[in-house]
């Protein structure tokens, strides 16, 4: 039985989303799996615990997730992880230990909710003893040395890196640069996912509610989802050529330019967000 903790430089760096692939793939190779997130800022209604028990363990032969903690106050006298929830977390693991080849736990990020660094992904691998996985997103130059200072940290349950999130015309870039920088540096790179437009998608609910926006006509398929953002400006393509490239897409757009939005709706396009009236 293996057990391997997943940690993040920050938040929204895909925890959740890297746990539920690793998940998916031993589930399809015929390994029983387990999931398990020690703390939770919405302990009895956690949207990953959620989205993992109903969607990837559904039908399985997994054990039900254990119920996580409120995670720990930074900052204050008292060690962030106390006895008690010492204890806690290890019944919590040993329970469902018995019954899966590999347990995956989403640990915490490296940095507390309020945006502080924390020891407490740290010290959790070295209370249940498993390695850690760390997780660092992509931006544009990104630096190195940061990487791996980040890693020290972790040491020495550290076992890998992944970097996210790479946008599609810096993969080669980050290969040859920091990646080369970073493996020279002895550290063991897993791997660099490319950047999916789909993971980064809203709904065109979220984009109303965000934009306090007013439905001009009955809203349907509110739920569609939008992973681009075109500006419907004075463009010189053709409507086709310019509005024709991508699927699930939201134009932008003037209210008084019914020309640019008869053009935009001619293709796959599944909402306007019409501006200045």
């Amino acid at each position: 039985m293996g057990v391997l903790l997943v940690s993040a430089h920050r938040s929204g760096s895909g925890k959740t989303s890297l746990v539920a692939g690793l998940l998916t793939q031993m589930l399809a190779e015929g390994r029983r799996v387990a999931y398990y997130k020690p703390f939770s800022t919405s302990p009895d209604n956690d949207p990953d615990i959620t989205f993992i028990s109903e969607t990837i363990l559904a039908d399985t032969d997994s054990p039900p997730v254990p119920t996580p903690l409120a995670p720990p106050r930074n900052g204050s006298n008292s060690p962030l992880l106390p006895e008690e929830q010492a204890q806690t977390i290890r019944q919590s693991l040993s329970g469902i230990q018995s019954t899966a080849d590999v347990v995956l736990i989403e640990g915490p990020d490296a940095v507390s909710p309020d945006g502080e660094p924390w020891s407490l992904p740290i010290d959790l691998t070295g209370l249940l003893e498993c390695p850690a996985l760390l997780i660092f997103p992509y931006a544009d130059g990104l630096d190195s040395q940061t990487v791996l200072r980040a890693v020290e940290r972790f040491s020495p349950r550290f076992s890998g890196l992944v970097i996210n999130g790479v946008t599609s015309y810096r993969q080669r870039d980050l290969e040859q640069g920091s990646l080369a920088q970073i493996r020279n540096a002895g550290v063991s790179v897993f791997g660099a996912v490319p950047e999916d437009r789909v993971m980064l998608g809203v709904t065109v609910q979220q984009i109303s509610e965000q934009l306090g926006g007013r439905w001009v006509q009955d809203p349907v398929n509110t739920d569609a989802c939008i992973d681009r953002f075109l500006l419907g400006g004075n463009i010189m393509d053709a409507g086709h050529t310019y509005y024709g490239r991508y699927a699930n897409q939201a134009v932008i757009v003037r209210a008084e330019r019914p020309d640019i939005q008869m053009a935009s709706l001619m293709e796959d396009t599944k909402c306007l967000v019409l501006t200045g009236g």
